[in-house]
């Protein structure tokens, strides 16, 4: 397949222009269009797929093809996950999950590279509940070696639940740029101690997050949730210029957290992030940016990072001690906390 009739700017269905930056992968490229594509077109340009879902199941694992999500700069452009979805492509579904589980094969946004609220975006039907969607986890990749860039997750329902997560990763060794994980979407979520925008588990891994945006401010939070979970041994997980934004009713809210015992292995590294709770537009400040398992397994590791509406790193002397930071001279007790000018 692949696409076909891209202005003339292609070879042999690959296309030779770039978008958002991404490499020219040489597998097939399918076009997937939520206003005017059709899950019986070929998926080329000018006949586009209509859901993810159809683009998944046209894609060979370890080929580099690629799923592109057309934006139209509105809403209206979304691609809507739900049940009734899932099982037009696989009658035995029985949750509306967009599952990525074929290795090397990735997902671009087509639109401006914005990196929060991308207008190439994936949510739910607007009226579904968590309930009617069969499943807390609403994109699960299994994969790996793939690439992910510039576009929006929104994981929110009429009525949402317990224990909700935006974005599963357990494939591990994945790449991603100029992303929005916005989990927690809905008030029920919100109020779910177990909610996560981004969750890393699995011991495999090693993935790494470019310029992405890692929470929402636009739902009030109101427990002990987080919007990063570290579980199953990862390890070596890089953030890179990612933003963690937050909006809390409750100083426990937490931006990270490892709670279980072998959660993660070796480190995780934050390199040029901020960690942003809304204190001056009315947030709760939060005590800490963290909350690590004494056993967790490995440590954490902040290079120039900035902490604005937080009181420190750690909720406890146990992940204050796991939690390494840097930043020019480095004191303990107030290095990268941001301060207020003088003049």
């Amino acid at each position: 397949m692949g696409i076909t009739h891209l202005s003339g700017l292609e070879v042999a269905g690959v296309p030779t222009m770039g978008i958002a930056g991404a490499p020219m992968f040489t597998g097939n490229w399918y076009f997937v269009d939520a206003v005017n594509g059709s899950d019986g077109n070929i998926g080329s340009a000018d006949s586009p797929l209509a859901t993810l879902y159809r683009a998944q199941s046209l894609m060979t694992a370890g080929n580099n093809d690629v799923a592109v999500i057309v934006g139209n700069g509105s809403t209206t452009g979304t691609q809507r996950l739900s049940l009734a979805g899932a099982t037009t492509i696989d009658p035995t579904a029985t949750a509306g999950t967009l599952v990525w589980a074929k290795n090397a094969c990735h997902l671009i946004g087509m639109t401006a590279p914005t990196g929060v609220s991308n207008r190439a975006r994936i949510a739910p039907v607007t009226t579904d509940t968590q309930t009617g969607f069969g499943s807390g986890t609403f994109v699960s990749v299994t994969a790996q070696g793939c690439y992910f860039a510039n576009f929006s997750v929104f994981n929110g329902f009429a009525t949402g639940g317990n224990n909700q997560i935006a974005w599963l990763d357990s494939g591990g060794r994945n790449f991603y740029a100029s992303i929005d994980f916005e989990g927690a979407g809905d008030a029920a979520s919100a109020q779910s101690t177990s909610s996560r925008s981004l969750k890393i588990s699995g011991s495999t891994g090693e993935n790494t997050f470019v310029n992405c945006t890692i929470g929402l401010d636009t739902v009030t939070k109101t427990v002990a949730n987080a919007s990063l979970e570290f579980a199953g041994g990862t390890p070596r997980n890089k953030f890179i210029n990612c933003d963690f934004p937050l909006y809390t009713s409750s100083a426990a809210t937490l931006v990270m957290i490892a709670s279980a015992a072998s959660a993660m292995d070796r480190w995780q590294k934050f390199d040029n992030c901020a960690f942003m709770n809304a204190v001056s537009s009315g947030s709760t400040t939060a005590t800490a940016v963290a909350t690590l398992a004494a056993s967790v397994g490995g440590y954490i590791v902040m290079k120039n990072c900035t902490l604005v509406g937080f009181t420190g790193f750690g909720s406890d002397a146990t992940t204050r001690a796991l939690v390494n930071i840097d930043g020019g001279p480095p004191v303990a007790a107030t290095t990268a906390l941001a301060v207020h000018p003088t003049a």
